[in-house]
């Protein structure tokens, strides 16, 4: 018997996700001029014609990405689809068309199928989309659903993770952490159903309304993007949040070859968000804003000569600027201090 060893192979939780990413994506060179964009950002850019052709995908796992002891199928359809969209509104771009595949088990039944694309369809419908291609095959390993957005963007629009310059603005489209804050609830309460929390109560979600919603059915800021359009106000980079703000701005500082500083005091956190955090122990709104994950707001940098605009014509919030790389990127606290910037995964000090 052949006892030879090969060679040692790496845990891919040694390398994490992102680096995995990284090493995946450096295998592949385009090599169609119509290729503009490939892995590397929130979605691919094609031109076949006079317009930008963009796409983007998003896979949802039970187990992994969903838990439907209490996540209803019909917000796993629609926040699958709403996170495919996000990816091509995130580079400026308008989603026309869903392409669906999903993979079920026998345990699912048509009913549950009927949830399941009621959602998409309600996602597809808010934000204007064609679902255009569909494709259901057997699972033995319970609910697997990959949605892939495409859509269309004049040239002159696109809007990558890389155009950041120094001085610009750090904007974001809405409230960070109240997603996280609605997955911690769920948790818990799924917690007192089972027993494991040792409570002789009844699970209690009442109060805490607007931190489910964000977790369960999120919204893009489809209406901001399009005011933006409206006015010229062509953002010089652009993310979608889906890991977190701290995830966001360490992506855009990578992608641009800058360093960001981020203040504290102007991140926008719910007031549910706090007030759900005094029910538990170890629980941080500041900690979920930025790391938390699953928000669905736009990050974007936009001219410092904007400022006046911004400020007058806008809901958005202001929450720093892009600066030197030399500096890195920064989360200045309300009296002063300077701390590096920090994501699971990928950080810049």
């Amino acid at each position: 018997m052949n006892t030879k060893k090969g060679p040692q192979k790496t845990l891919i939780k040694e390398l994490g996700k992102q680096a995995l990413m990284n090493r995946l994506s450096a295998r592949f060179t385009s090599r169609n001029q119509a290729t503009l964009q490939g892995p590397g950002d929130d979605a691919s850019v094609a031109c076949y014609n006079q317009a930008l052709t963009v796409s983007a995908q998003k896979l949802s796992l039970e187990g992994i990405d969903f838990d439907l002891s209490y996540f209803p199928l019909k917000f796993v359809g629609y926040k699958t689809a709403v996170h495919a969209m996000g990816q091509v509104m995130a580079m400026n771009a308008v989603p026309l068309q869903l392409l669906v595949c999903a993979g079920v088990s026998q345990r699912f039944y048509i009913e549950d199928l009927d949830e399941l694309f009621l959602g998409i369809e309600a996602a597809a419908q808010m934000y204007g989309a064609d679902i255009a291609f569909l494709d259901i095959q057997s699972s033995y390993t319970g609910l697997t659903l990959s949605i892939t957005a495409t859509g269309d963007c004049d040239a002159g629009l696109l809007t990558r993770r890389s155009g950041a310059r120094n001085t610009d603005l750090i904007c974001l489209s809405g409230n960070v952490g109240a997603a996280y804050m609605g997955l911690q609830l769920l948790e818990r309460e799924k917690r007192v159903f089972t027993g494991e929390a040792n409570k002789d109560e009844l699970p209690s979600l009442e109060g805490f309304e607007y931190i489910l919603e964000r977790y369960l059915k999120p919204e893009l800021p489809k209406a901001l993007l399009d005011n933006l359009k409206a006015d010229d106000a062509v953002p010089t980079a652009m993310c979608l949040l889906t890991n977190g703000l701290s995830d966001g701005v360490l992506r855009i500082a990578q992608a641009s070859g800058t360093g960001a500083n981020i203040f504290l005091d102007k991140i926008p956190i719910a007031r549910q968000c706090y007030d759900f955090a005094e029910t538990e122990e170890n629980l941080s709104p500041v900690v979920a804003a930025l790391n938390g994950g699953d928000d669905y707001q736009m990050l974007f940098t936009l001219p410092l000569s904007m400022y006046d605009t911004l400020v007058k014509e806008y809901t958005l919030d202001i929450i720093g600027h892009i600066c030197e790389a030399s500096r890195g990127c920064r989360l200045i606290t309300p009296d002063g201090r300077s701390l590096p910037l920090e994501s699971p995964g990928l950080t810049i000090h």
